[in-house]
């Protein structure tokens, strides 16, 4: 259908169904047909690991199969698109997207990081000072650094790079990181609250 809402849904998988939740969450209806179109492609086995391409351990750049899938997507009636990947936001991935994707003149591609810091913004407007907890491709790609300097925020993100690898694997352990098992298991839990930790005793927004 023409118009609709388009999902690349499989970086990871986990989150397009999240994504595809918030929307119906958010969505004031009182019927099925009061719903918005949505319509997600999730084939996590032809885009390659965002992070992994981020580190330099794969020269694969996942934009070339995410163009694919966006345009999978326009013939099918999306015009308004998601990723919901933080990492493929970063430049080396972004740009390849929106300048494989500029003859499609009717699609509106959404920037999740954009729209974050646009509702920071917009919700509590005296922050000033952001902490991220990401995976290391997105720490090392400068991804939220360069978006907040862009919406004048100071970025901060922990200098340990212990700490780093504990958040990372909070999200990437194949035994109990969130992308694995698609929920924040105890052992990850741990592992987050002592990012928060760190953010707290240096006075910072999460």
């Amino acid at each position: 259908m023409r118009g609709s809402i388009g999902i690349v849904g499989g970086v990871g998988p986990y989150a397009g169904l999240e994504l595809q939740n918030a929307i119906l969450r958010h969505t004031e209806a009182s019927r099925d047909q009061d719903y918005p179109p949505v319509i997600s492609i999730s084939a996590p086995h032809s885009i390659a690991d965002r992070t992994e391409f981020l580190l330099g351990n794969t020269s694969v750049n996942p934009a070339y199969e995410i163009i694919k899938q966006i345009n999978d997507l326009y013939s099918c009636g999306a015009r308004y698109i998601g990723i919901p990947c933080n990492s493929a936001h970063a430049e080396k991935i972004f740009t390849v997207i929106r300048s494989g994707i500029r003859e499609l003149k009717d699609v509106v591609l959404v920037n999740m990081i954009d729209e974050t810091f646009y509702m920071i913004k917009n919700k509590i407007p005296d922050v000033k000072r952001i902490g991220v907890i990401a995976t290391k491709g997105s720490y090392k790609s400068n991804l939220f650094t360069l978006y907040g300097s862009h919406h004048h925020y100071e970025i901060v993100i922990p200098d340990d790079t212990s700490l780093q690898d504990e958040i990372h694997n909070s999200i990437y352990d194949i035994t109990y990181g969130i992308k694995a098992l698609g929920y924040l298991q105890d052992i990850a839990a741990g592992k987050i609250n002592r990012a928060f930790e760190f953010f707290q005793n240096n006075r910072i927004n999460t």
